[in-house]
């Protein structure tokens, strides 16, 4: 049986686990994701004709006319979406809502905490080299020495100047504050890594991810075994990501992010950190374009009222 006319034009939107909004789609979609597990028969749906959100199970048309074979041309609920290339089962995936993430934030607090690195470590180097230099001038202190000899052959030591030492110690005590700072720096930007790291597992539940978000940042935490997450958090989202985009129809324009680089950038963090840095830097700059493609994508097929309230992106 074909679904009427009148319910085929319909957009339909569903209420993810988190209380989100996800839509719009047709009612052959809505079955599809029935079909495949997205959704169940205790989700709730909505649409135009409905006063409130209802429950799969609660309206009749979901299950009473089953969902046509997708025509990979021809098929309605693929010529409105933006892929020129759909693949052969012409499915779609369920953009989730989530925020974007900023790496100009991220890699301006490393920047900012590197910089205040090297000025602290300079001004105390400086401080400690300006009192080893004072020392030598003042010279030896003869006077807990036991006389030996010929007592004219010492000289006199120089007194130490107590605004000298004030100084010193001032300007010691002000590198210190600096490189507290500094951590302060390293302490945001590493907590902003672990946000953007949450978000990008976020976006990829609905495709099978490996993992979920929670426990792809949290694992990072547990010493040692950390060494070993890495590679499932970084590398293994790679992967995934990969298989999705290459599966749904709506996200084969979406960015690409290499799964060999992200090897390669793991292995680098865990065996050689001071290079590894830097593909650490560039695999949290893929994960924030991925995770922006989705929140715009998210964003454009969002209506701009609909039944539910009080939800958050995260």
């Amino acid at each position: 049986m074909t679904t009427p006319k009148g319910m085929s034009d319909k957009q339909w939107y569903y209420s993810d686990p988190e209380n989100q909004e996800q839509g719009p789609f047709s009612i052959e979609e809505i079955r599809q994701f029935i079909a495949e597990g997205i959704l169940t028969r205790q989700s709730f749906l909505w649409h135009d004709g409905l006063t409130t959100w209802t429950a799969a199970h609660k309206i009749p048309e979901i299950f009473t006319n089953p969902a046509p074979a997708p025509d990979p041309v021809n098929s309605t609920n693929l010529s409105k979406r933006t892929s020129r290339k759909p693949d052969p089962e012409g499915k779609t995936f369920p953009v989730p809502s989530v925020k974007k993430s900023s790496f100009g934030l991220f890699i301006t607090s490393y920047l900012i905490a590197f910089f205040l690195l090297a000025v602290g470590l300079l001004i105390i180097f400086s401080a400690s080299a300006n009192n080893a230099r004072d020392e030598r001038e003042r010279g030896p202190d003869f006077s807990q020495i036991e006389e030996v000899g010929n007592p004219t052959d010492k000289s006199a030591p120089q007194k130490e100047d107590p605004h000298r030492l004030s100084e010193l110690k001032s300007q010691t005590m002000v590198g210190i504050g600096v490189l507290i700072a500094c951590g302060f720096g390293f302490i945001f930007g590493g907590i902003y890594s672990y946000i953007i790291l949450f978000r990008a597992w976020k976006i990829i539940q609905a495709g099978g991810a490996r993992t979920t978000p929670g426990k792809a940042a949290g694992l990072l935490l547990v010493p040692i075994f950390n060494f070993y997450w890495i590679f499932v958090a970084y590398y293994g989202w790679a992967i995934d990501w990969t298989r999705i985009r290459s599966s749904y129809s709506n996200l084969m324009n979406a960015p690409r992010a290499s799964s060999g680089t992200f090897l390669a950038g793991s292995i680098l963090i865990v065996l050689f950190f001071p290079i590894g840095v830097f593909f650490f830097f560039w695999i949290i700059f893929k994960m924030c374009i991925v995770t922006n493609h989705m929140a715009s994508a998210y964003a454009l097929s969002r209506p701009l009222s609909r039944g539910l309230t009080g939800t958050k992106d995260y």
